[in-house]
């Protein structure tokens, strides 16, 4: 080593004594003793202030940070110990207001600060003597004592905060808030009361209060035994002496928490039960503008809520009268309710009926109106029903009467036929030998017997006798009523008829079976009208085997039926009607050609016999009725309901 670098090594070497000097002078200026702890070695150094701070009679040859840890307080050793571990991992410092326990066992008021280095991964502290402070603060505390009369005896929870966040007295309210003795609320500080996640929110608000701002905070205050207390927290700044303190006022607001959420509760019930009305229900200040509406009357009006509130009642609604119901009730200051009915316009379609209670609301001085709207389509349909039932009840008494008539009618031509045949028979026995004649005669005895026959149809179908059911074949059934179809409808009308020899014995009662066929036929020929047309009656048997489709759509057992096809050449039946036709007064005839109930008590009568009808369109036009009867097994007789 040259000279110029020992030099240098001296100097450094003083340079380095003489910094040492000074900090040890500014440590005992300050009381305050330095602390280093290396993490990864577990190395601890103290600084010789600290031997002094603790009152040592003898050097520790090598301290270590339990070693001063155990000079601390016992209350504090676990808040020092858990706040030195958690310093690697937050990366940050900390400081507190602790005490020390000298050998003697003094107890020593010291600040503990400690920081983390990452460079060095060290943590470096110092604690420091403030006796003498707090001694100061102790005096301070005690002119204290003229205001405990006042927080002793104040509603709210009162507490006096130090800028470092210790909590140095408060008063009964606050020792029931944080569920502890009044005399252990110093050994409190922020974090004792207040939940961790508001803490920076809540230091925000305190750094304010000091600097003067009059501010309210909402915030939860976490007692000793964990309970939660919604409080409003306000403070203010006040000075004893040459310290700064914070007051903190803690207000309890339980009730009034519990009381908003009564009242959003009550207000959430309130809305579900407009929002889901079945009525249309609006709110209309005093001049009738909609404020409010809700989802029913949207729905009836074809519009938007929004829509809704940039109009008038008397846009959306007409009456017969020419005062709208509002201007009503605001001249006349006796009534408070209205009931009124009237038109509720849509724009998706006609204005409906529609009923209208309106109630007057006064609210906080204002006028206000509570309408609520109920649809009246189904009353003024029910109306219309019960008028055209009535019409209908008319029609079928005229047609009661119209049956009568034509018994009686057919009474006195059943009198005018029966010398007609006396006579055509005399008169065919005695022109044997002219065969011209005879012929003549012949055809006059036929047409007397075929009008008998219809006569003999009109008397069956006319008398109000109930017939029983029996056994009869329903071929034999269909002709005679094919017979008397022929001279009922038009002549440009052919009928068809696809009926073999074979037999169907039916258990049924035979004038209900007529009255079937003879609707079935006669809403053909109506079908067909006018017009060249052809009725194909084709007559067959079918067996209906378990589980099939029909079975299912109709309620019908399995077994062997007589299926009877009525197809016509008409205009057929419409997709939309054709499941209607079996209902109750449907039909598409003029209201004077008929009442809507032919089918329905065709199929009435069907069911009853265990049978049943169905109606297809043909492919190329027209349509057809199917009926199914069961047929006799062994010459038994089927139940008939």
């Amino acid at each position: 080593m040259d000279s110029h670098q020992k030099k240098n090594s001296t100097h450094n070497l003083f340079m380095l004594q003489r910094e040492i000097e000074h900090r040890n002078q500014i440590e005992k200026l300050a009381s305050i003793g330095g602390f280093e702890w290396c993490i990864a070695t577990n190395d601890f150094w103290w600084s010789k202030q600290i031997k002094d701070i603790l009152k040592l009679k003898s050097e520790i040859l090598k301290p270590s940070l339990q070693d001063l840890i155990s000079f601390i307080h016992p209350n504090e050793q676990k808040k020092i110990q858990s706040a030195l571990e958690k310093l690697p991992d937050d990366a940050g410092s900390f400081r507190l207001h602790t005490q020390i326990l000298t050998p003697d066992g003094v107890e020593v008021p010291i600040l503990f600060m400690a920081i983390f280095e990452t460079d060095t991964q060290k943590i470096i502290g110092y604690i420091q003597d403030v006796t003498e402070d707090y001694s100061e603060r102790k005096n301070l505390l005690d002119t204290l004592s003229k205001y405990r009369g006042v927080m002793s005896g104040a509603g709210d929870a009162i507490i006096l905060m130090s800028l470092e966040g210790s909590i140095l007295e408060g008063n009964t309210k606050a020792a029931q808030l944080f569920d502890i003795e009044v005399e252990k609320i110093s050994n409190l500080c922020i974090e004792d009361i207040h939940l961790p996640d508001d803490l920076d929110r809540l230091m925000e608000h305190y750094q304010g209060a000091l600097w003067g701002q009059d501010l309210l905070l909402e915030s939860i205050i976490l007692s000793q035994k964990g309970h939660l207390t919604p409080v409003e927290i306000s403070g203010r700044p006040i000075n004893i002496g040459s310290e700064k303190l914070l007051v903190i006022i803690l207000h309890d607001i339980t009730q009034q928490r519990n009381a908003q959420n009564d009242l959003k509760r009550s207000e959430h019930r309130y809305r579900s039960l407009v929002n889901e009305a079945r009525e249309g229900i609006l709110l209309l200040d005093s001049t009738g503008k909609i404020i409010a509406a809700n989802p029913k009357i949207c729905e009836a009006t074809g519009k938007k809520r929004t829509e809704l509130l940039n109009q008038n009642f008397s846009d959306i609604t007409e009456f017969d009268i020419t005062m709208s119901p509002i201007e009503l009730m605001e001249k006349s200051h006796n009534t408070n309710s209205m009931h009124v009915e009237g038109l509720l316009n849509s724009t998706e379609s006609y204005p409906s009926p529609t009923g209208f209670n309106i109630a007057k609301s006064v609210n906080t001085g204002h006028v206000q109106y509570i309408v609520t709207a109920y649809d009246l389509s189904a009353v003024r349909d029910g109306e219309a029903e019960r008028a055209e039932l009535q019409k209908q009840l008319f029609q079928s008494q005229k047609l009661e009467i119209l049956g009568q008539l034509a018994g009686s009618l057919a009474h006195d031509f059943n009198n005018l036929l029966s010398p007609i045949l006396l006579v055509s028979e005399v008169l065919i026995d005695e022109s044997k030998g002219d065969e011209l004649l005879s012929r003549n005669l012949n055809n006059i005895n036929l047409a007397a017997q075929r009008a008998r026959r219809l006569v003999g149809r009109i008397l069956d179908y006319t008398r109000p006798e109930d017939s029983e059911p029996c056994k009869i074949d329903l071929r034999f059934e269909l002709e005679d009523m094919l017979e008397l179809l022929r001279s009922s409808i038009p002549t440009t009308i052919k009928i068809n008829r696809q009926i073999n020899e074979n037999s169907y014995p039916c258990f049924a009662d035979p004038d209900q079976i007529h009255q079937v066929l003879l609707n079935i036929s006669m809403n053909a020929a109506h079908s067909i009208g006018d017009s060249a047309g052809e009725i194909t009656f084709t007559l067959e048997h079918e067996i209906i085997p378990e589980g099939s489709p029909i079975m299912a759509d109709f309620e019908m057992a399995d077994g062997a039926y007589a299926k009877l096809c009525v197809s016509d050449t008409g205009l057929g039946i419409s997709d939309d009607i054709i499941d209607k036709i079996f209902e109750p007064f449907f039909t598409t005839k003029p209201q004077t050609d008929g009442s809507g109930l032919g089918l329905s008590v065709v199929m009435r009568i069907l069911q009853n016999h265990n049978g049943a009808i169905e109606v297809k369109n043909n492919l190329d036009k027209g349509a057809t009725m199917i009926i199914y009867l069961p047929l006799l097994e062994n010459n038994g007789a089927n139940h008939v309901k």
